[in-house]
């Protein structure tokens, strides 16, 4: 059978697009990061030597030792620092990750992003569990003596998360100090023991809530501002006396997205007049807090200077509780770049029909 040059090109390029992707295919994925709060089940902090482990489809995909209690991995602006990073041979974009804690599982999940860096709230389902202890003798004599257990040493009370109970005296007045907090641990409420709560109505109030507001329900922005996080604080219209404490607490990394601290202010919304009303705070930047009185509950917002053009847009940390993304693991490729196997498919096909047409003309 006689091959005319334009068969053979056409064959050519043909063998370029099948052999190609093969060449190309596998590392093209990498990693995926997380880092954050770790708790236990009853919302206190997970103690420093758990460890949690991520899985996917059943294999364990990456491992780490909380050091710090409530806190695990390391987020991106902390250089070289080891990272809890998640990946193996098999995995996809789009696989489901599970997580445990000190083999417990996690009530969280994710979804695998190739070079993804999430800041993930980890939560226990049920208690650590007891460890058995191993049999022996003890350090008496022989015929064994009495045994004593060690008194265990009480532990701070767990934080409520979400929402809390008030207690009440006779005269209705807050008996004893309510703190609660948001399950990020971003926000918190503190009503004061002899806080006179009540609740629209003019009726003791009985409980509290606070959630992180999720950014797509917000109101415009203030003139001339970011808003950083907001808190929604409930039953809406309680009012107290004296007021209340709401406490902003950020992360080293969210601390750096503030433009200018200096700038930073608690704001509620009126809804009556659909505008921001600044609220009096106190700015702490050794322990990373701002904190605010009120004497009512409604929607309250950090916010700072917005930046100017051009010193470039400051993200905004506002959002619904749970994975904040941010894609692309420091010396990955930039967002926009060409995959991997995409610029070594265009590469041999330009190889391999450059060669053909060299073979044609010296045919």
């Amino acid at each position: 059978m006689k091959r005319t040059p334009a068969t053979i090109l056409t064959l050519l390029i043909a063998v370029s697009l099948l052999a190609v992707p093969a060449l190309a295919n596998g590392g093209d994925t990498i990693p995926h990061v997380f880092y954050g709060q770790v708790y236990n089940v009853d919302g206190s902090n997970a103690p420093a030597g758990s460890i949690i482990v991520a899985s996917v489809a059943g294999n364990a995909s990456g491992t780490t030792t909380v050091t710090t209690a409530g806190q695990y991995g390391v987020g991106p602006l902390d250089g070289d620092a080891e990272k809890f990073a998640v990946w193996n041979a098999a995995i996809h974009p789009g696989d489901t990750i599970t997580f445990s804690i000190y083999g417990v599982t996690a009530r969280e999940s994710a979804v695998y992003e190739s070079g993804g860096f999430t800041n993930l709230t980890l939560t226990a389902s049920a208690a650590p569990p007891t460890p058995t202890p191993t049999g022996g003798g003890g350090g008496g004599p022989r015929g064994g003596g009495p045994v004593i257990t060690p008194i265990p040493t009480p532990s701070a009370p767990a934080v409520p998360v979400g929402q809390a109970s008030l207690p009440l005296s006779a005269t209705g007045e807050v008996s004893e100090s309510v703190t609660v907090r948001t399950g990020d641990s971003v926000g918190s409420l503190t009503i004061g023991e002899g806080t006179r709560a009540r609740d629209a109505d003019g009726n003791p109030l009985g409980e509290v809530t606070i959630v992180r507001a999720d950014a797509a329900g917000l109101p415009p922005n203030p003139p001339g501002t970011a808003i950083g996080l907001a808190l929604t604080c409930g039953p809406a219209g309680a009012t107290f006396d004296p007021p209340v404490t709401i406490t902003y607490t950020l992360s080293e990394e969210e601390w750096e997205r503030v433009s200018d601290p200096a700038t930073l202010q608690v704001m509620w919304y009126n809804p009556g007049t659909g505008e921001w009303q600044e609220v009096p705070a106190t700015v702490d930047p050794a322990t990373r807090t701002v904190t605010a009185q009120v004497s009512h509950f409604s929607l309250f917002a950090l916010t700072w200077a917005a930046a100017s053009p051009a010193e470039g847009a400051t993200p905004a940390m506002t959002g619904a509780p749970g994975a904040e993304v941010t894609q692309g693991e420091p010396g990955a490729a930039a967002t926009g770049d060409l995959p991997l196997a995409a610029i070594a498919m265009i590469f041999g096909t330009v190889v391999i029909i450059a060669a053909g047409f060299l073979l044609l003309r010296r045919r």
